[in-house]
């Protein structure tokens, strides 16, 4: 019962802040951020298919723990609810313990997350004993694009799978026995033609370890793409059973829009309710958008950048993007913009109830 009082209040609170949110937007005028996400480094030991950040060049000075804590103690992310830690590879920071503890101390209520591509597994595993002991909420996410060779061949590293599914049993293990209750263990995977062979594999997997896993959409940027080079008619039919096969969800109903043609029409809320920090302090809106800077950290404090003319140009022209089902932009699209979540319980009222049955 207390956990369904909750939800509705903090549903409640979102439908109340959404007219004001909406107009902000559309008037320009800036919230603050409830979600970062942090590239901690641009340094990767995978060798993707669908990537190449490994082959181009590395920022030589990566923001340090010191800057991290100043920058993210600005009261421009006094709302942050969620920080979501990725690369590159960041296991391959040597000082990962004491970026998290940076960013607990300039965040102590906010979620952290690990995404890593389990390659350098010892690593996570004394970044999640370190969080325990200093009393993180530490979420862990474990990229998982196959079963066995498959995710070895797309990754590009013989022996990954093997490491992936020796650290998310490690994890499952700790989760239930020694931080019940403190460590969220997730994998993530992307819908694509590279992923497509052994999906159903994957996801069945994840069911009997009991961990979620995040299907995501086939995002790109300047260094990353899943789009296929095949006959795109049938990758298009098999994503769309793949996504058919999911729970229903607003984004599963945007997601099958899309497959069929229709443009993806929401209001974003990129630089205003998220935004991503770069390894060397640049601010930029979103994957999608990743080489449009808002400005640098470094150089001028995060509410001076977030609020400077250059931002204010980003955000414009972020309104003529074609959109995106990135799952945490959509999602946080979602909630500061709440309607789109309410229009779509009116449609499905039954989902609602099921909800709340459970």
């Amino acid at each position: 019962m207390e956990k369904i009082i909750k939800k509705v209040s903090r549903n409640f609170g979102n439908l109340i802040s959404a007219p004001r949110n909406l107009i902000f937007r559309a008037l320009n005028i800036p919230l603050k951020p409830e979600l970062v996400v942090f590239m901690t480094t641009d340094r990767c030991n995978s060798r993707c298919i669908h990537c190449n950040i490994w082959r181009q060049k590395k920022v030589e000075d990566p923001l340090t723990p010191k800057e991290i804590e100043k920058i993210f103690s600005d009261k421009l992310f006094k709302n942050v609810k969620y920080v979501l830690c990725t690369g590159g590879e960041s296991t391959v920071r040597d000082d990962l313990e004491e970026i998290f503890l940076s960013l607990h101390k300039a965040l102590p209520k906010a979620t952290l997350q690990l995404s890593t591509n389990a390659i350098l597994p010892e690593r996570t595993i004394k970044l999640v004993d370190t969080a325990m002991k200093n009393n993180i909420k530490l979420d862990v996410g474990v990229s998982l694009d196959g079963i066995g060779e498959i995710h070895d061949k797309i990754r590009g590293v013989p022996g990954n799978f093997k490491k992936a599914d020796e650290l998310i049993r490690k994890l499952v293990e700790l989760r239930d026995n020694k931080y019940p209750g403190k460590l969220n263990v997730a994998a993530g995977i992307v819908v694509s033609d590279l992923t497509m062979p052994s999906f159903y594999k994957v996801r069945k997997y994840t069911q009997k370890l009991n961990i979620e896993l995040v299907e995501a959409w086939y995002n790109t940027s300047s260094f990353y793409g899943n789009y296929s080079e095949g006959d795109k008619s049938k990758v298009m039919e098999k994503i769309t059973e793949i996504v058919k096969s999911q729970p229903p969800s607003l984004l599963q109903e945007k997601w099958l829009g899309y497959l069929k043609g229709k443009p993806i029409k929401f209001p974003c809320f990129a630089m205003h309710a998220f935004c991503i920090v770069k390894c060397n302090g640049d601010l930029v809106p979103c994957l999608n958008l990743w080489d449009l800077k808002a400005g640098n950290l470094r150089d001028f404090s995060p509410t001076e950048v977030w609020h400077s003319l250059q931002s204010k140009k980003v955000r414009q022209s972020i309104k003529n993007c074609k959109g995106c089902l990135n799952t945490w932009g959509a999602g946080y699209s979602f909630r500061s913009s709440y309607y789109q979540i309410l229009f779509y319980h009116l449609r499905h009222p039954k989902l609602l109830i099921k909800k709340f049955k459970k």
